[in-house]
């Protein structure tokens, strides 16, 4: 599996997010797990 910038830089826990991922954050308000869905632009 190729693992690009972005994902490595959203898989990194961040201070301001007590510690949580970007990607945590991201699926616990909106119940999407983005890691499933990569390659695919998000409509909003």
């Amino acid at each position: 599996m190729v693992v690009s910038a972005v994902d490595k830089l959203n898989s990194r826990p961040r201070k301001c997010l007590k510690f949580k991922t970007p990607y945590e954050v991201f699926e616990k308000l909106t119940g999407v797990d983005v890691r499933k869905i990569m390659g695919y632009a998000l409509i909003t």
